[in-house]
């Protein structure tokens, strides 16, 4: 009699004690909670993840640093509280997440792999759409962030700092790898070598910090995609848009991007229907470079209300180009305005619309009736530019002595005079935003220079038989 109570409380209590969470863990109506931290239980994030079902959440305790290379196969949410480290040992990726729907936050990730041909990264997001990587710090990682076939990723707050390596050696910060419909926002990128964004469509990128690095955004066979309120600077190029259609992109900064050979504030290639517009493009080598845009027939590119300003050249565009509408922009002390690549005529572009047209610091018009539009039209008619665009290793004159007495020999005397590669019938007297060059002059090389005097009149001769012994009339 005295036996059946007793064999029924310990049944009771080993029922109990199956069925009770485990140390660390904690029960909800949304999934379990596991918490990690060096001193307890559970020490490892991946016996956490192996531990949990999809949809349970992790929280890692820092600080502290956990020696692990980590797979999340499952949707989950893992979040770091105190900056935890999870450091790879300098071998492969150090957080690959497999699980659609996984959120990844609140983690320092350090010490992937040096194998470019292996892609180590701080993280890799495979074939798990709708990932949110929010609020990490990378550092000593080969690629930072990774997205390779996550349609709907969000990528958000990280800081990614690249190896401390040459520039080609280099991972890139961001990549994107069709992952269409993904959000790339306010990270800060350095020390590496490019943001990709490849076959990925329908994307956004806004506040952004890229610097330091090859390109500081690399858009290839990515439709329909916008990217605002970004800053770009101190790249060997800013941005460069190939083989896309549908590109908008407003109010970024290209800064003092001047990469040897390159130095493009932002550069198109093969790129339709294009809308760049309250863009700031100041202090790069080449402000704006065209190539084969637009590339469809019946496409037009739109940059319009841009600063280019106190570039070495402004836009620089090869002469077949055609169908670009520049329209409202604020071209300031750029060493050159334009450059037609080769020499010629910028026919079929659009300088002005319905009246009004861009600002041009070099313009010598005036505003007869004070609507803010020049009364004369502002041409383009440097005999010195005509013959860089064609020579370009005669840049090394500009400002020179001797480049300034051949625009005075070309006023003097109309025969050398060239025909003005573009026209604007309604120049602007007015900038609208203002900006000032940061250490910068507008003639850098003059006084350098001074002996190029020599060279006045071989230059004017050179000018005079380069178009033909004829100046502009062909």
């Amino acid at each position: 009699m005295t036996l059946r109570p007793t064999i029924s409380s310990i049944l009771l209590f080993c029922l109990l004690a199956l069925i009770a969470p485990q140390a660390g863990t904690t029960e909800s109506a949304a999934g379990k909670t596991v918490r990690v931290s060096p001193g307890g239980p559970l020490r490892s994030i991946s016996d956490a993840i192996a531990s949990a079902s999809p949809g349970d959440e992790i929280i890692v305790e820092g600080p502290g640093v956990y020696n692990e290379r980590v797979v999340v196969d499952k949707p989950l949410t893992i979040t770091g509280e105190g900056r935890p480290v999870i450091d790879g040992g300098g071998s492969g990726t150090v957080v690959t997440i497999n699980g659609e729907g996984t959120l990844f936050q609140g983690f320092r990730i350090t010490g992937s792999g040096s194998h470019l041909s292996a892609e180590d990264a701080g993280v890799l997001v495979e074939n798990a759409p709708g990932t949110t990587v929010n609020d990490n710090r990378l550092d000593d990682v080969l690629f930072g962030i990774y997205v390779k076939g996550s349609k709907g990723t969000v990528v958000s707050r990280n800081v990614v700092t690249g190896k401390d390596a040459p520039l080609p050696k280099r991972g890139d910060g961001i990549r994107l790898w069709y992952s269409s419909g993904t959000k790339i926002l306010d990270n800060h990128v350095s020390h590496v070598r490019d943001v990709v964004i490849w076959w990925s469509s329908d994307t956004l990128l806004k506040g952004n910090v890229v610097e330091g690095g090859r390109y500081g955004l690399h858009y290839m066979s990515s439709n329909h995609n916008r990217f605002e309120d970004n800053e770009f600077k101190n790249n060997s190029v800013g941005g460069f848009l190939m083989y896309s259609v549908d590109i908008k992109f407003f109010r970024n900064k290209f800064t003092g991007n001047r990469g040897t050979g390159t130095g493009y504030g932002v550069g198109f290639k093969d790129l339709d229907s294009v809308v760049a517009r309250d863009n700031v493009i100041a202090d790069n080598r080449i402000g704006i470079f065209l190539d084969n845009s637009p590339y469809l027939i019946d496409a037009w590119n739109d940059i319009n209300g841009n600063v280019i300003a106190y570039n070495d050249i402004g836009v620089s565009v090869m002469p077949s180009i055609r169908r670009n509408a520049f329209v409202g922009n604020n071209f300031t002390g750029n060493d050159e305005q334009v450059e037609v690549r080769g020499g010629g005529v910028l026919s079929g572009n659009i300088w002005s619309k319905d009246g009004r047209g861009n600002f041009w610091s070099d313009y010598v018009g005036y505003d007869e009736d004070g609507d803010g539009v020049g009364e004369i039209p502002y041409k383009a008619e440097s005999l010195f530019e005509s013959l860089v665009d064609k020579n370009p290793s005669l840049r090394i004159f500009a400002y020179s002595p001797a480049s300034k007495a051949l625009e005075l020999a070309s006023k003097a005397f109309p025969v050398i005079k060239p025909v003005p590669k573009l026209a604007d019938e309604h120049p602007l007297v007015r900038p609208g935003v203002v900006i000032e060059p940061e250490g910068r002059t507008e003639t850098p090389r003059g006084l350098l220079l001074a002996s190029a005097s020599m060279a006045i009149l071989p230059l004017i001769f050179f000018g005079y038989t380069a178009l033909g012994g004829h100046g502009g009339k062909h």
